[in-house]
């Protein structure tokens, strides 16, 4: 059975399988053991939340999950069982996306109620193999809120040897009450050496780019170190951090020319540029809040610049703004922040 990528999903990154097909799950050994145990012991919730950052690999976590329940349950090989998957055919294995356009191309933009009663009626009408059923809804994020009660109402009164996992980017956004019907499995960011694996598993190219750098950049994420390493404009996205972490640069080079890069490149580039400037505010947050004394005034300035800079990006998308500006005004205040931070003076709103 051929491996190439099924193209079936909204944001499936090109020439990347999909979750489904990846046949190596790479990190987060301590949560899939511990899930496991729970199956041998007959323990398995009916219902399991993975949560965490996205691109770290909970759906990929989440098929091979998966593929364990439905060889510990069943009697299955479990050969057939990883064809059927990676295929998508596998009879007791339903999944829950965001589903393609019936009239046009592309996708609806959230997981509608009809989705949903798809998913009931199929499991209600269940004729698989002798194991337990798996529904993956990969992501709760995309539910609209009449999807989401829907399955609300599912998970209520789920039916017999059914598990459901679910999968989230951002559990704070996910109605109490379906967080309350289900077990918490929080999923963290990889160490450099599984990124590195992850990527010589793919068809990252050494000769264009770094493989240190990229990692580097990644901060853990696997999907993001994919992306990068299908960019062309890397170089920028280094730049972008040698200007952060170097009081020289700082001093000696135009963040106004920097922008202007980055918005040459393309929509890719300023992505990542994005991620780069809110990942190292949000890392300068949790260092002054573990300080001891902690610095109040830095921790203000920080608190500042971080609400700033999320409603500079946020106000971008809704209302189309100038991404230069939006861009140049979030280089300004993190300098401002840092020469608050080496001068050691009072805070002043940002």
């Amino acid at each position: 059975m051929s491996d190439k990528p099924i193209e079936r999903e909204l944001d499936q990154l090109k020439g990347i399988n999909l979750p489904e097909q990846t046949k190596l799950l790479i990190g987060h050994e301590n949560e899939f053991n511990m899930l496991e145990k729970q199956i041998v012991d007959n323990r398995l919730p009916s219902a399991i939340l993975l949560h965490g950052i996205r691109g770290i690999g909970k759906a990929t976590f989440a098929f091979a999950f998966a593929r364990k329940i439905l060889h510990i349950t069943g009697n299955e090989q479990l050969d057939i069982i990883n064809q059927q998957v990676r295929a998508g055919v596998h009879p007791n294995l339903f999944t829950l996306r965001i589903s393609a356009h019936e009239k046009i191309k592309g996708f609806y933009s959230a997981i509608r109620i009809e989705d949903v009663r798809e998913l009931q009626r199929k499991i209600r009408l269940f004729a698989g193999v002798n194991a337990y059923k798996i529904c993956i809804i990969d992501a709760i994020d995309d539910c609209n809120i009449n999807s989401a009660n829907a399955l609300l109402k599912i998970l209520e009164e789920p039916p017999k040897d059914t598990i459901f996992i679910l999968i989230s980017h951002s559990i704070g956004s996910i109605l109490p009450t379906i967080r309350s019907r289900t077990q918490s499995v929080a999923l963290r960011t990889l160490s450099n050496a599984q990124l590195s694996q992850i990527l010589q598993n793919t068809n990252f190219d050494l000769e264009s780019h770094s493989l240190q750098n990229t990692i580097d950049l990644a901060k853990g994420v696997p999907r993001r170190a994919i992306q990068i390493s299908q960019l062309e404009g890397e170089e920028i996205l280094i730049k972008i951090q040698n200007w952060l972490n170097s009081a020289q640069q700082r001093l000696n080079s135009s963040h106004i020319d920097l922008v202007s890069t980055i918005l040459k490149a393309g929509s890719a580039e300023e992505s990542f540029a994005k991620d780069i400037l809110l990942d190292w505010i949000a890392s300068e947050a949790k260092n002054t809040a573990i300080q001891t004394p902690i610095n109040k005034n830095h921790l203000a300035s920080i608190t500042n610049l971080w609400n700033k800079s999320q409603n500079l990006f946020d106000e971008a998308d809704i209302y189309n703004l100038d991404k230069k500006q939006v861009l140049i005004s979030t280089f300004d205040a993190i300098k401002t922040h840092l020469e608050l931070v080496t001068n050691n003076r009072s805070v002043e709103l940002i």
